[in-house]
């Protein structure tokens, strides 16, 4: 039986939750409560949980507070959220798993799943660190979480050259020559990495625009990447790439 602990500033929130937890999660169970960062933190001290449910937005501290005040971070974590802006790439980007509220149970049953299984495999959460990283970190120390058959791995933003899409498949190619496997399709990499200087050329390629070496003109032409790789340019994105390249 895994332990919970739920910290949220909201009492009616609180019990919303821990009777969600209670009627429909096998497996886990609430041992302990908290309305604030201070109680928070004694809580996790005293009860030691495999996991945290965290609301972000509590009064005088917020929840990334509380987990800056833990190193490492040995219990996995759920945000909780009442703010959509709060539900943004710096989440996906590490791989944490966060819940809107109000709280839908099959969401919340699916987050648990996730959780349990990694909790099954790990003790020290890198995602957490790896995302409270990024919130502080410049755009060139920034990493992102990958989902391989081996488990997550975490590389920086900065080391990809590109990404070709095949279906479900993605495919990173970085710089150090070394190309990962993700079942995801490219959409939500191109979605996840567009503030980050990629460029979507054509449907199956996502290219870092800062790691292109030259570009050859043609109906849609192509580029060279950093690592002698040449990708298409389609004719209808041709604009917009141009567009872009201009602009850095």
């Amino acid at each position: 039986m895994l332990k919970a602990i739920i910290i949220d500033d909201e009492a009616k929130s609180r019990d919303v939750l821990e009777s969600l937890v209670s009627k429909f999660v096998d497996g886990v169970s609430i041992v302990a409560t908290a309305d604030s960062v201070t109680t928070g933190i004694n809580a996790i001290n005293k009860h030691e949980p495999d996991i945290v449910f965290l609301d972000i937005e509590m009064p005088r501290r917020d929840g990334f507070e509380l987990l800056s005040a833990f190193d490492p971070v040995t219990f996995e974590v759920v945000f909780i959220t009442a703010h959509e802006q709060y539900a943004h790439k710096a989440f996906r980007t590490s791989a944490i798993d966060y819940l809107l509220k109000p709280v839908d149970i099959n969401l919340l049953k699916e987050s648990l799943e996730r959780v349990k299984e990694k909790r099954s495999k790990e003790k020290v959460n890198k995602n957490i660190q790896v995302f409270l990283n990024n919130l502080k970190a410049k755009q060139e120390n920034q990493q992102i979480a990958l989902a391989t058959s081996d488990g997550l791995i975490f590389v920086k933003i900065d080391s990809i050259i590109y990404l070709r899409g095949d279906g479900a498949y993605t495919y990173f190619f970085l710089k150090t020559g070394k190309r990962i496997t993700v079942s995801k399709n490219l959409k939500e990499y191109e979605e996840l990495l567009k503030d980050y200087d990629f460029y979507r050329v054509h449907k199956s390629y996502l290219i870092h625009m800062h790691e292109m070496q030259k570009y050859v003109r043609g109906d849609g032409g192509y580029v060279v990447m950093s690592n002698g790789d040449s990708v298409d340019v389609s004719k209808r994105r041709k604009e917009g790439f141009l567009a872009a390249l201009s602009k850095l």
